[in-house]
């Protein structure tokens, strides 16, 4: 277990003042905790509104739901108050083009289709603990809860559910150095999502709001059911004490404070590190912080919400990005083009990115990212330009929500990343090995409707030493069957079409790759979908579990693993490619069972030959 260590600073701030605690109750109203065994902040200036964006200088308050943390270890047996952020899609913006410009309308699609006009939410509350602890919960206006109304999600971390039969809930959260992070399910308060046809290329349709998107007067039988989500999400997030190394002193030396209110220019500082106090900070729709060259550690502490995106450009060989506050992309147009005023115009090269910098050629650099959750990403979160062969990702404790739009995609994993205990709202490629020697563990993945949950394809690569091992993805809402709605994908290269079967590079090879103990909860994508773009040679897809798919005439349920060849003509290679213990619906999937074929229930649509040839074995 790591020593806790907490910024003096941070104490202050995030502590009123010390009050009598009665035994067995709530603390009163804004009453906050910091000590070593736990740590809980608030926000004076949260504002309740879920429809449209808030003030700048307001933090989004959920309008439904209140938390209180307790320590087993506090002696005063006292629930603390936590705040409970909360985010919506298009951050209340509607669907524009300019920033700060709502008459700015267009329809081009951003992949929010019905969420916005039914008034879907997602939110969450932070803590930090070194012992077990309780949270409580209650819901506001007449929403009274028991205990039996509530579902956590990952299921499997089987956690203590009780009520007061005053309505509030009380869940248990076991200390793990590792932290927790869940999903906490009210079944009174569950969205059933529809696909407006039951083929393969339907959208979502409702029928709660008939001047918005997508409006049938009825939900009729042949409109399938893809998926079942909260449709006011509540997520947990327990979070260890950061060692020393990761907790910058307000006081450190060479560090420039930044105070709560608008964010000053950082690109000329001179400092090494960069310190956001508890309180809201932000910059506004067209500017973002480029960060001096001499700044190597940005810390969020606990308590700083700030409204931006942080762009580092030093050639440091550790740059640092720590802290328990938030960084969030709210203020921003989907797509938001740096190069063209911040407007919604699509770029890979010039489209925000919530956390960047820059690799320098030749020199081996880490980019080190713990504590600190992302919020409303308008496009990929986490992207570095120049040497990407020299740039390394060591991630744990970290945290995305809000990610309503396409393409907000998860952490780009460059050769020798390291991604652990994380949890992703994404809608777009998440868990994306794209280099050799990547590790991911324990990582909870809440996936939205367009890609698979773990990506790496695109390209053809030459891969290996790759491990994905303990992902939980507690709820898939593909809408349609394209851009492979999967759990483990590899997509066709971008600027070709999937029906075109000779875009290999059969000089590349991906090898000695594992994906295992993944668990997929509810209704789901298919298994695999794999445009084989290089040879392949022992990859173990293992222990993968789906709930169930759905209705199989929209498509998803297919997992495809095709023949492929280059352009002149020259067969892809797979030997050693083992799919064992796949299970849908608890039931195992075999070809002895007669259950493994395309039309079968584990839809695995395997090219015959490599089946034939034992190149491909499932166990």
């Amino acid at each position: 277990m790591l020593t806790p260590r907490l910024d003096s600073s941070s104490l202050a701030a995030l502590s009123l003042a010390v009050t009598t605690a009665v035994s067995g109750t709530s603390a009163a109203e804004n009453f906050t905790t910091a000590n070593d065994k736990l740590v809980t902040w608030w926000h004076d200036n949260g504002e309740i509104n879920y429809q449209t964006a808030v003030q700048e200088g307001n933090v989004r308050q959920s309008h439904l739901y209140s938390t209180w943390v307790k320590s087993s270890e506090d002696s005063n047996d006292t629930y603390y108050n936590s705040f409970v952020y909360e985010t919506i899609p298009r951050n209340g913006q509607g669907q524009i083009l300019v920033p700060g410009d709502p008459s700015s309308t267009t329809t081009d699609y951003d992949s929010v289709t019905i969420e916005a006009d039914i008034w879907i939410t997602m939110a969450w509350t932070e803590f930090l603990y070194s012992a077990d602890s309780w949270v409580k919960v209650s819901r506001a206006g007449d929403n009274p809860s028991t205990a039996d109304n509530v579902v956590i999600r990952p299921s499997s971390l089987d956690l203590e559910v009780t009520d007061d039969g005053e309505g509030n809930v009380y869940i248990h959260v076991p200390y793990r150095d590792q932290g927790l992070r869940f999903s906490v399910e009210f079944q009174d308060n569950l969205y059933t999502y529809h696909d407006g046809c039951d083929t393969t290329s339907c959208d979502f349709v409702q029928d709660w709001n008939p001047d918005g998107s997508y409006y049938v007067s009825n939900i009729t039988d042949d409109m399938a059911v893809v998926s079942i989500e909260p449709h006011d999400a509540l997520l947990i997030f327990a979070s260890p004490f950061s060692s020393s190394e990761y907790v910058l002193e307000e006081s450190s030396p060479d560090t420039y404070v930044v105070h709560p209110g608008r964010v000053p220019d950082l690109s000329a500082i001179n400092s090494t590190n960069i310190y956001f106090e508890p309180g809201t900070h932000w910059m506004t729709s067209t500017d973002h912080a480029i960060l001096s060259p001499s700044v190597e550690w940005v810390y969020l502490a606990p308590g700083a919400f700030v409204k931006g995106a942080i762009q580092f450009t030093t050639s440091a060989k550790v740059i640092k990005a720590t802290g328990h506050g938030v960084l969030s992309g709210e203020q921003y147009v989907y797509q938001a083009n740096t190069a063209d005023g911040y407007k919604n115009n699509a770029s890979n090269a010039d489209s925000l990115r919530m956390w960047s910098g820059y690799s320098s050629p030749g020199e081996e650099q880490t980019f080190v990212l713990t504590g600190v959750t992302t919020n409303a990403p308008p496009f990929n979160s986490i992207d570095f330009k120049g040497d990407l062969e020299s740039i390394a990702i060591d991630q744990w404790d970290y945290k995305q929500v809000g990610a309503f739009f396409g393409q907000t995609d998860g952490t780009t994993l460059y050769a020798g990343a390291s991604v652990r205990d994380t949890f992703y709202h994404s809608n777009d490629d998440t868990i994306k090995t794209y280099g050799s020697g990547v590790q991911v563990r324990d990582v909870v993945v809440w996936k939205g409707k367009t890609a698979p949950a773990v990506q790496f394809g695109w390209t053809s690569r030459n891969l290996s030493g790759v491990v994905v091992d303990g992902v939980d993805v507690i709820h898939m809402k593909y809408n349609a069957n394209s851009s492979h709605p999967s759990i483990i994908g590899a997509n066709q290269i971008y600027t070709y079409d999937e029906t075109d079967t000779a875009t290999a590079d059969v000089l590349n090879t991906v090898r000695d790759i594992y994906f295992g103990n993944i668990r997929a909860e509810g209704i789901g994508g298919n298994l695999l979908r794999i445009v084989p773009l290089a040879n392949y040679e022992n990859v173990t897809i293992e222990n993968v579990s789906l709930g169930n798919f759905s209705t199989r005439s929209t498509g998803i349920y297919r997992s495809e693993l095709p023949t492929w060849t280059d352009g002149d003509g020259n067969n892809v290679t797979i030997s050693g490619f083992t799919i064992r213990n796949f299970t849908v619906g608890g039931e195992h999937i075999l070809p002895s069972l007669g259950n493994a074929g395309p039309d079968g229930l584990g839809g695995l649509n395997i090219a015959e030959y490599y089946l034939q040839t034992g190149d491909v074995t499932i166990e």
